[in-house]
């Protein structure tokens, strides 16, 4: 009984070794990161990756959260029953909350770009939120109102909008996100109400009285319009664009679906040729992420099944990007009527 426990852990530990290689780029060593994060020697993290010296309790910690990996990597995936843990960074009412959720952002992006091999796949209820950052003013909104409206942070209760209320090193950050996901091949899947939420959120604003001004107001508006034409211009195209409004690649690395069904909430697998990991948006902004494999290969064929069942709108697709982004546009268009009879 004893030696099958100790088979059964050392191909646990195994398992999770082959996840730990599948997890880095190439050009990573995993002796050196596994040496360096348990302060171990070479030759003892080697016993480690061998299974020959087993993981202890705190090693596995220490690893599944060095490289965020829910600790059901550590059995064997197709045995989980169902189980999925998910990790996610919490989120609370003080002003740094949201610059830690951004820079968490960008270090998974930078962690994505780091693998030759790497796609995107986004099932958007709501605008990916990158989509926002080309605008210092849109961005400035989009953080004003995360933090006063949903996080309640302090400093922002009794304001009204202003860009300058919004620290410059948050907007800095935010572009920063945004190079950051223009250099990954992605495939986004939209529906006619995507849009809606940031429509609604200028609505609201400008029913509540929390912006100072008209003008402000308006030039929101203005500014998803020209984030919406840039979106229109990048699904002609197949490409991305960068802050200049010039492609980031010379290949194609951006398509557009455009999906009749319901999405329900924002769903991003993230593909980097050995792992998947997925990521669920909750708490209107906020994510959690899950590496597990059962759980993201279901993902990838549930957002593979959408893809087959919505209209590709980018490439040489004219006539429905016209006809959806007419539709969409016309969100935006009677709010900002709205505002200029208000």
């Amino acid at each position: 009984m004893v030696k099958k426990t100790e088979e059964s852990a050392q191909t646990a530990q195994m398992i999770l070794m082959q996840r730990l290689k599948d997890a880095l780029p190439s050009n990573i060593s995993l002796v050196d990161e596994l040496a360096d994060l348990l302060q171990v020697s070479n030759d003892s993290a080697y016993r480690r990756m061998r299974g020959e010296t087993a993981l202890s309790i705190e090693e596995i910690a220490a690893i599944c959260k060095h490289f965020k990996l829910s600790f059901d990597a550590f059995i064997n995936s197709s045995n989980d029953h169902g189980l999925v843990t998910f990790s996610y960074h919490q989120l609370n009412s003080h002003v740094n909350s949201y610059k830690e959720y951004l820079l968490n952002i960008s270090n998974d992006l930078d962690r994505i770009n780091k693998f030759e091999e790497k796609q995107i796949i986004y099932a958007a209820e709501d605008v990916p939120v990158f989509h926002h950052f080309y605008h210092p003013e849109l961005t400035a909104f989009k953080i004003f109102y995360w933090n006063k409206s949903i996080l309640n942070s302090k400093g922002f209760e009794e304001t009204k909008f202003d860009k300058s209320i919004v620290d410059e090193e948050l907007i800095s950050i935010a572009k920063g996100v945004l190079d950051r996901y223009t250099q990954i091949p992605s495939i986004e899947i939209w529906s006619d109400d995507t849009v809606n939420s940031t429509a609604k959120q200028i609505e609201f604003y400008w029913d509540a009285g929390f912006f100072k001004s008209k003008e402000d107001a308006l030039l929101m508006c203005d500014q998803v319009s020209q984030m919406l034409d840039r979106i229109k211009k990048q699904a002609e195209m197949n490409v991305k664009l960068d802050r200049n409004d010039k492609p980031v690649s010379s290949e194609n690395n951006y398509a557009l679906y455009h999906s009749d069904i319901m999405i329900g909430n924002n769903c991003i697998l993230v593909d980097t040729g050995g792992i998947k990991a997925t990521y669920i948006s909750y708490h209107t902004f906020n994510v959690m992420l899950t590496t597990n494999t059962n759980y993201s290969n279901e993902t990838d064929l549930w957002l593979k099944n959408l893809i087959r069942k919505s209209n590709l709108i980018s490439g040489v697709a004219e006539k429905q990007r016209y006809q959806y982004f007419k539709r969409i546009e016309g969100v935006i268009k009677r709010l900002k009527e709205k505002i200029e009879n208000d």
